[in-house]
């Protein structure tokens, strides 16, 4: 199957309301040339040195920055991105907002549902305060919502943090913050995220293939 048929049973794989990120991290531009030859436009990368190169190489491609972002490399995101997926501290949105020249950046809160000491992210009770915290800085726009479940081999065991993370932007909604976005799922569960309100769902190796 070629890249642009698996691309095609993707997107029919998914509801109109998910829309793919295709997470691009150690795909060569040939590969990520070919998918926005099939109308791919979203890309997701995790280095912060590698959004900027492939950005460079690739403009008409809008890049989603999804790994965490280290302060000392805010102005590789800030210039390259249109979109961060995982702000967990706000002094992340004050290097952003500083270095980011142009329409602000859409970004989503990273959150932590299972506290996994090896992943960022906010817990739940710091969610409204750090949304709250970044409407002081106009240049980046706090959209959405983040998370990354344990991993596990049945899909349906992410269900229920897939409902939380959803009822969390509700909660923001009602507390008047946009909220609108939810980045959630991958390859290996991207039709249960969007089952349960994804508006983002990460897929990489489904598209390009195993990692090398």
């Amino acid at each position: 199957m070629s890249l642009a048929e698996r691309l095609n049973a993707l997107r029919l794989s998914l509801p109109p309301t998910a829309r793919l990120l295709a997470v691009s991290k150690t795909v060569g531009l040939q590969a990520i040339q070919e998918a926005l030859d099939a109308d791919q436009r979203d890309f997701g990368e995790n280095y912060a040195q590698d959004l900027r190169d492939k950005a460079a190489a690739l403009p008409s491609a809008t890049w989603h920055f999804i790994g965490r972002l280290q302060r000392n490399k805010a102005k590789y995101v800030a210039r390259a991105a249109s979109w961060v997926h995982a702000i967990d501290h706000i002094e992340q949105v004050e290097a952003l907002h500083a270095l980011r020249a142009g329409p602000p950046l859409r970004a989503l809160v990273a959150v932590n549902l299972a506290q996994e000491a090896t992943k960022g992210g906010v817990s739940s009770a710091a969610v409204m305060p750090l949304v709250e915290a970044a409407t002081a800085y106009d240049q980046v726009q706090i959209v959405g919502l983040f998370t990354m479940p344990p991993m596990a081999e049945d899909p349906a065991a992410n269900i229920p943090f897939y409902e939380a993370l959803a009822d969390l932007a509700r909660q923001g909604r009602r507390a008047g913050h946009l909220l609108t976005e939810l980045s959630m799922g991958t390859s290996a569960d991207a039709a249960v995220a969007a089952a349960h309100g994804a508006t983002w769902v990460r897929v990489g190796t489904a598209l390009f293939g195993a990692r090398s």
